[in-house]
């Protein structure tokens, strides 16, 4: 599972590159702006061009993040695939969100309940698109390596920020650095 926005674009070029065993492999989004899918905003066309002319491409879950049941649909293809998943690896906000799943968005709470449904929850960002999808916090757990991947100075400031006491309702990277299912493995790169 991969995270879109700015900060993975060149790490997923090198995924795509990997000579993994591709048609044993599913990679799928941790979340998704609900655009269509070739919107310069959608995090699945970031990926399907990380991809684009390898054996990578085959392994896109594809979803239609528009449909007024995305999430459910989302959700139950997230059933088909083999769990724990292999890896999880989320970028962060400068606000602290990670997904899709913001400071003071609905829902936010039970999205960030580590033991919740292993599910796709509607997102809403202070920013537009505003709409958007996310994995809760449960199935981001439901795997067998957990990675925060961060970039820059103002990232790992507010990585410092979201290490200090505080609620994770503030800042939602807490919500991964407090909980102890999975060991978080941070990757930060200046």
């Amino acid at each position: 599972m991969v995270s879109g926005g700015r900060t993975p674009a060149a790490f997923l070029r090198e995924l795509g590159r990997s000579p993994l065993e591709w048609s044993r492999i599913h990679v799928t989004l941790a979340d998704e702006r609900c655009v269509v899918a070739t919107d310069a905003a959608s995090n699945l066309r970031l990926v399907r061009a990380a991809f684009a002319g390898t054996a990578a491409a085959a392994a896109l879950l594809e979803i239609d993040a528009t449909r007024a049941d995305a999430a459910a649909t989302w959700s139950a293809a997230l059933q088909s695939l083999p769990l724990p998943f292999a890896a999880v690896v989320l970028g962060m906000g400068d606000d602290g969100h990670f997904a899709s799943l913001f400071p003071g968005m609905p829902g936010l709470a039970a999205a960030l309940a580590s033991d919740g449904p292993i599910a796709v929850v509607r997102g809403l960002a202070p920013v537009e698109p505003k709409a958007r999808l996310s994995m809760t916090l449960a199935a981001l757990l439901t795997t067998d390596l957990l990675a925060l991947h961060v970039t820059g100075a103002s990232k790992f400031e507010t990585l410092q920020r979201a290490a200090s006491a505080g609620s994770a309702l503030e800042m939602p990277v807490r919500a991964l650095l407090e909980q102890n299912r999975v060991p978080l493995e941070i990757y930060h790169a200046p």
